[in-house]
């Protein structure tokens, strides 16, 4: 979520003393590696990093699925990479976006057992991918904590700390 202030403004955002200068409303540090492989051939991601350079976290065509909880314009991927957009708030998960997860999960799941390469990213790269990740992971045959756990060591202690998330996880057969 970009600073109410500055909005991520490279020639404002480090005179803002609303987010510190680092551009985000949050407090919650980012992450080094726009992108960490999770499991073999699933990876989890966000569109921004400590870097802060425009292009960090770019995606071109190193991934074969790219799954965006949050979309922004110019973050890719190539044309020709199969793309999936399915925008969801960092909050409680209704029914209907619990199904379309569900769906997705599966969808991931399937496609890396194809060996195929995917990516699932929001912003930061830590809680709604982080979801869908383990919701994925599950799929994988992955009991729900041991997808937690492989999350948050591929991308920090940070990641699935939305309580809500992990609830929802929880309510997975």
């Amino acid at each position: 979520m970009l600073c109410h202030a500055c909005y991520a403004d490279p020639a404002t955002m480090p005179e803002c003393t609303v987010c510190g200068g680092d551009g985000r409303a949050t407090r919650m540090p980012l992450c080094e590696d726009p992108w960490n492989e999770v499991v073999p051939g699933l990876w989890q991601g966000g569109h921004d990093v400590r870097s802060q350079r425009g292009s960090a976290c770019v995606v071109r065509d190193e991934f074969d699925l790219v799954i965006s909880l949050v979309a922004r314009q110019g973050y890719g991927p190539s044309e020709g990479v199969e793309h999936r957009v399915l925008r969801i708030a960092d909050a409680v998960v209704d029914a209907a976006v619990g199904s379309r997860i569900q769906e997705l999960g599966a969808e991931i799941a399937a496609a890396v057992r194809d060996d195929r390469r995917v990516l699932v990213r929001c912003s930061g790269g830590l809680n709604r991918s982080g979801l869908v990740s383990a919701v994925a992971l599950t799929h994988l045959g992955h009991p729900r904590d041991e997808a937690v756990a492989l999350v948050r060591a591929a991308r920090g202690a940070w990641a699935l700390t939305n309580p809500m998330f992990v609830a929802h996880l929880g309510t997975l057969a």
